[in-house]
């Protein structure tokens, strides 16, 4: 089970969107919360990470960065 929910509240906090590793590819498939769920289904390149300055981030305990590649913080 992940440990941050997907729940309409947290995906408006989401940040993902102004990520620069944040792509085309992943807007065009609806991508983000990846702390919530599961990684990019997309190739990318690591062009910087906003992780650590999400509301999300100190919400939920958060650690880990580059969620895109990784996947959800179990």
């Amino acid at each position: 089970m992940a440990k941050v929910p997907d729940t309409p509240e947290n995906s408006q906090k989401c940040i993902c969107g102004d990520c620069p590793s944040y792509n085309q590819c992943m807007k065009d498939k609806g991508e983000l919360l990846y702390c919530a769920g599961k990684k990019s289904e997309c190739d990318f390149e690591r062009k910087g990470c906003l992780c650590g300055m999400c509301p999300l981030t100190p919400e939920f305990g958060l650690e880990k960065t580059y969620y895109c590649a990784t996947g959800a913080e179990m």
